[in-house]
């Protein structure tokens, strides 16, 4: 079994920690924590007070009781551009990047250097052509969530959409054994990252 990696969900009432185990088939979660946020640290998923942020974030953990210090991080939706484009199949990695970042400026209501963007294929659209998902975000606001993890002594390894992770999670549902569940779904859905591929 490979490293543990931690989902972390952020938002203007609280952090929640989830730690995920699976042990023949079965989800299981050994570490989970709440620890709430102060009022205006998080305004409208942006991250306003990055001390603030650091410091629910360590609560959060600690109250979880885990040893793991690698976790995953979502965007919130609503700070996210995402766009499905079309591009020509069979191009090498380094061409399909150029033409990634050529398309995506045509949605940016920003620069590219103030741009935090991925991409991945979603798969063939006709015989010559690929359909790709691009999902953009201010790097400032990827940043921050970055920089209050770092200052409560975590490693960040991953960065989703908070779509993308809820999927996740609604695929699995263990988060439903959880006490108050609903409010874990996201953390979980970000946790299962480490199982993935």
């Amino acid at each position: 079994m490979g490293r543990s990696l931690l989902g972390i969900d952020m938002d203007e009432q609280a952090v929640r920690v989830v730690e995920l185990k699976r042990r023949r088939g079965l989800w299981t979660c050994p570490h989970c924590g709440i620890a709430p946020v102060a009022p205006g640290v998080i305004y409208e998923g942006s991250v306003e007070d990055v001390d603030g942020l650091a410091t629910a974030v360590h609560q959060a953990w600690s109250s979880s009781g885990s040893a793991c210090a690698r976790v995953a991080l979502a965007m919130p939706d609503a700070t996210l551009i995402t766009q499905t484009i079309r591009l020509p199949a069979g191009l090498p990695d380094e061409q399909l990047e150029i033409l990634v970042e050529l398309e995506a400026a045509q949605y940016m209501p920003f620069a590219l250097e103030d741009a935090s963007l991925d991409f991945c294929i979603l798969g063939p659209a006709g015989s010559d052509e690929i359909d790709v998902l691009l999902v953009i975000a201010r790097r400032a606001g990827v940043q921050r969530r970055l920089d209050a993890v770092a200052a409560a002594g975590l490693h960040a390894v991953v960065m989703d959409s908070e779509a993308l992770a809820l999927q996740a999670a609604a695929a699995q549902g263990g988060w439903r054994g959880l006490p108050d569940g609903a409010a874990y779904q996201l953390a979980w859905g970000l946790a299962m990252h480490r199982y993935a591929g």
